[in-house]
């Protein structure tokens, strides 16, 4: 059984560094929104993605990318 990702742990698991490209939960998780808003934020074009073998791929300067766009709204 695999270990549940919480913003908690998610640095300790996934460092963002170690990765090249990372799944829809794992971005969630990073920025603390729902897996929903990622995937609304890839359909309106908010987010560039890959696709290996149907499966949504976000890579690690896409996610840096939106760190500095700021396109992740803090309420």
């Amino acid at each position: 059984m695999t270990e549940q990702i919480t913003p908690q742990n998610h640095e300790s698991i996934f460092p963002l560094t170690t990765k090249r490209y990372y799944r829809v939960d794992e971005v969630a998780v990073y920025f603390a929104i729902s897996v929903r808003t990622v995937y609304r934020m890839i359909y309106a074009g908010e987010i560039k993605t890959i696709r290996i073998r149907e499966r949504i791929r976000i890579s690690v300067e896409e996610v840096r990318a939106l760190e500095e766009r700021g396109i992740v709204d803090e309420y």
